[in-house]
């Protein structure tokens, strides 16, 4: 038997908020660009400080030059995991402009440890000479950094985090920063075999698989053992409308140590699974499959969808095919990845 359950309140709809956006780009724009242009940054942010916040308060943006046109408009998360995906669909969302690039993240920018001073408590700090040291977490497949500039002995803890995030974002942009940057230090002295943070963009494509890597992860539950079975790296950033958390929960008679007594079993999960994401529309960019956990008589499986544009409920036929006991879909909002949280670790 298969069961639906839909979990917590469906979040509100962004689209017609970030429609009202546009509304307001297309009477607006020449002004916009008029503020940059003419570096009028309080007329820049009288304009577009309500408009951003009308779609969500903690969006974050910014006007730039752009490589591929005059101008460039991010409206960005911030880093804030759980606003990613409504960026990307006010990105989406944008209209075709001649002048203006726009992007829902900031890209890397190489160029800005060359041009970049940023003041901070009257000192002046140089992107250039911002160095980390590096070590590679080879589980998690990321990339833990020490960053160190010869004035952060002036600075406090919080001013030298906000110039080490402003180099990281430089070197790799926001995405790749968020994918590969595992645990970040700040130092008042510099790392042993210390690298410029302008450099790091080599270092993190040397952890780029050529493939999707799947990671065997053991531990320990209360009636036993536990294993997951989990896709590396995780590449939340690279699905950002997956905001919606899909569990299939699968009962299974457990052995003595709760695990499948026949090894079979798992291999018509992962039938069932293949089935289930072809229900759903296949991998892309609005459905992922993060892994599956085992143990205690249960397969957890833990897939990501497009909340606003896919249904779950279809998978409860499909389910309806496992032979080994009870099945059912859990469904809800989860823009942050929240459920799977350990599984990052």
């Amino acid at each position: 038997m298969a069961i639906f359950r839909r979990k917590t309140k469906v979040p509100d709809d962004p689209r017609p908020a970030i429609a009202r956006f546009w509304a307001w780009w297309s009477e607006h724009r020449d002004d916009v660009l008029a503020a940059f242009e003419e570096k009028r940054s309080d007329d820049l942010i009288a304009l577009l400080r309500p408009p951003v916040a009308a779609i969500d308060p903690s969006l974050n943006w910014e006007v730039s030059p752009s490589s591929a046109k005059r101008f460039m408009l991010v409206v960005s998360s911030g880093g804030q995991a759980e606003l990613r995906g409504l960026a990307e669909r006010w990105a989406l969302a944008a209209p075709d402009d001649p002048d203006v690039e726009f992007a829902p993240v900031r890209r890397a920018d190489p160029a800005l440890f060359d041009s970049v001073v940023m003041k901070v408590d009257d000192y002046d700090i140089e992107l250039r000479e911002l160095v980390a040291g590096t070590r590679v977490d080879q589980q998690r497949g990321r990339l833990d950094v020490v960053v160190h500039h010869p004035l952060f002995p002036l600075l406090d803890k919080e001013h030298r985090l906000s110039v080490a995030f402003h180099g990281l974002d430089a070197a790799l942009g926001e995405d790749e920063a968020e994918r590969w940057i595992g645990e970040v230090e700040v130092s008042a002295d510099p790392p042993i075999d210390a690298i410029p943070v302008s450099a790091l963009g080599s270092v993190v494509e040397q952890l780029r698989p050529s493939d999707d890597v799947w990671a065997l992860l053991r531990g320990s539950g209360r009636k036993g053992p536990i294993v997951a079975l989990v896709r590396r790296p995780l590449d939340r950033v690279e699905r950002p409308l997956a905001d919606t958390h899909v569990a299939l929960v699968l009962d299974y008679a457990p052995g003595p140590d709760g695990m499948p007594a026949d090894d079979g079993l798992l291999d018509d999960a992962e039938r069932l699974v293949q089935r289930a994401v072809a229900e759903l529309g296949g991998e892309g960019p609005q459905v992922v499959h993060v892994g599956r956990v085992t143990g205690e008589g249960k397969i957890v499986v833990h897939l990501y969808v497009d909340g606003l544009e896919i249904d779950p409920a279809p998978v409860g036929s499909v389910l309806e095919q496992w032979t080994h006991g009870t099945a059912a879909v859990q469904s809800q909002p989860d823009p942050g990845w929240k459920a799977v949280a350990p599984l990052l670790r």
